[in-house]
């Protein structure tokens, strides 16, 4: 049972059923191993828990889309 573990700011159901299948997909390509036996696990982390540059991102959000920052409209 061979198993992925993506460690990210949180992500939206969206963001994490593509990255699930890619790298499943990717894996199970590489390593022969079938699909049904890959696992992938999520641990998201809160905006206030995280920062880069001292600065954290709660207060000055990194310039991606996502979960955390949605799109302008």
């Amino acid at each position: 049972m061979p198993a992925i573990t993506i460690q990210s700011l949180e992500l939206t159901d969206e963001q994490k059923e593509v990255l699930a299948e890619t790298f499943t997909s990717k894996f199970s390509e590489l390593t022969k191993v079938p699909q049904d036996r890959i696992y992938v696990f999520f641990d998201g982390y809160p905006l206030d828990s995280c920062a880069k540059g001292g600065m954290i991102f709660s207060k000055n959000p990194p310039p991606i889309i996502g979960k955390f920052n949605p799109p302008k409209k």
